[in-house]
């Protein structure tokens, strides 16, 4: 076994049984569970006809994969890299771990390959809980139209858009939280940051160049091949920026 498999085995191990694994399924249920609430106490129009199935489908994915990515996808990596970072930062386990007889920079990989993990748990959870969400709405609603079967190809395009469009956040987040050990650094500047791309994401000049909006971009853009194709090369960027800065700072 590799030195990185080893320690990617190790981050497995400490996070069993942790909040940040609960996170994976919590925030995405969240997110299902607002909005089909918030659909369950709007009042249809009593001449409403009920719109396609297709649509109706269409409708329901798109506006909850838009809270997911607009707000809970920023904020859970932010509050994921704080809890990575954290179980280091705490007791001085940075000391121990680049004590040991392993590159420096696989200690670091394994951070940033664990939140992508962590990430890409969450998104098979919105995954799974968005069709369970389209048939709560159906039967607690059904003039919202929701039926017929549930549009796979569509769900597993706009995830993968927002995958790939959140990876330059989770290499921010990693630097952020690996380099300063208070855990309210980590979690202020994301949360900050959420908060600020309410209003630069709305911005045609600023917006798509905005981390922290890139994954609301993504599903936005009618061709979001150039907002993921920064995210991608800017997570590189960031990447090695945060594994050159590791490599040459002192343990504390």
């Amino acid at each position: 076994m590799s030195a990185l498999a080893r320690a990617l085995s190790a981050e497995w191990l400490k996070l069993r049984g942790t909040l940040a694994l609960w996170l994976c399924g919590v925030a995405p249920a969240v997110v299902v569970a607002v909005y089909v609430l918030q659909m369950t106490v709007v009042r249809l129009p009593a001449d409403r006809s009920p719109p396609a199935p297709a649509e109706a489908w269409l409708a329901f994915a798109q506006s909850t994969l838009a809270l997911w990515a607009f707000l809970m996808v920023p904020l859970f990596v932010t509050l994921q890299a704080a809890l990575l970072a954290g179980q280091e930062h705490a007791n001085q386990q940075w000391k121990h771990l680049l004590a040991l007889p392993v590159p420096r920079a696989v200690h670091y990989l394994a951070k940033l390959l664990a939140l992508a993990g962590l990430l890409l748990l969450a998104q098979l959870a919105m995954l799974a809980l968005l069709p369970l969400g389209g048939w709560l709405l159906d039967l607690l609603k059904p003039g919202f139209g929701i039926a017929g079967p549930v549009p796979w190809a569509l769900l597993l395009e706009k995830l993968a858009l927002v995958g790939a469009a959140s990876l330059l956040l989770v290499s921010l987040h990693t630097f952020i939280a690996v380099r300063w050990r208070s855990f309210t650094v980590a979690v202020g500047v994301g949360m900050g940051a959420t908060v600020m791309g309410f209003l630069i994401g709305q911005s045609a000049r600023f917006g798509p160049w905005f981390p922290w909006s890139l994954p609301v971009q993504a599903m936005a853009k009618a061709d979001p091949a150039a907002v993921v194709a920064y995210s991608l090369a800017g997570a590189l960027l960031a990447g090695l920026a945060g594994l050159w800065a590791f490599q040459r700072r002192e343990a504390d």
